[in-house]
């Protein structure tokens, strides 16, 4: 019996040995955008306040892998000071709900797929995306480009339904603005050391 756990130690960590660990670091080239359209203006928001981990099972695509995307609300940049402070104090409130995360992820697509340097792997993945203190499963889009064995660039686009999130429909003067909101996803995640 001691010989059959120990044979299940070793194997169990040489699987989480060979899986790839990539970290997301706050900062350029990562960079999360949101557009927002009115009836007469659109604008959108950004921040480079991205951090994170994934963690792909074996080098490789396959069912799953383990994401955690965190976006530093807080950050969001419109363009306009005044803008900014409504969004964040009447809207986003991030004095209550600083971050956006999104974890998981379940993987629909190709199986089994190994990442190559240079070659673009596109699939959906399915996790939990909290935003404004409430969680929703959200599934998405994503293409995957590893530049070598130390870094992949990833991207992302979804809509974010302001109701979904409870949050209350913003309302600038006159303007009123899209109950959906189109968000894009840039980052670049390096091999963890």
């Amino acid at each position: 019996m001691r010989r059959i756990l120990i044979v299940l130690l070793l194997l169990a960590t040489a699987s989480v040995a060979r899986a790839a660990e990539f970290v997301v670091s706050p900062g350029p080239p990562n960079k999360i955008v949101f557009v927002s359209k009115a009836m007469t203006e659109t604008f959108d928001g950004k921040t480079d306040r991205v951090s994170g981990s994934i963690v792909i099972p074996d080098g490789g695509v396959g069912d799953s892998v383990t994401v955690r995307i965190e976006v530093d609300l807080t950050s969001l940049d419109t363009g306009i000071g005044k803008r900014n402070q409504h969004m964040r104090e009447n809207h986003l409130e991030t004095d209550s709900y600083p971050t956006a995360v999104f974890e998981g992820a379940t993987v629909f697509g190709p199986a089994g797929v190994a990442l190559t340097a240079g070659q673009t792997v596109s699939f959906d993945v399915e996790g939990t995306f909290t935003l404004h203190g409430v969680s929703r499963r959200l599934r998405l889009p994503v293409t995957v480009t590893p530049r070598d064995a130390q870094s992949l660039e990833f991207d992302a686009a979804f809509p974010v339904r302001l109701a979904d999130f409870d949050i209350p429909r913003p309302k600038f003067l006159f303007l009123k603005l899209g109950e959906v909101q189109d968000v894009t996803v840039h980052g670049l995640a390096t091999a963890s050391p």
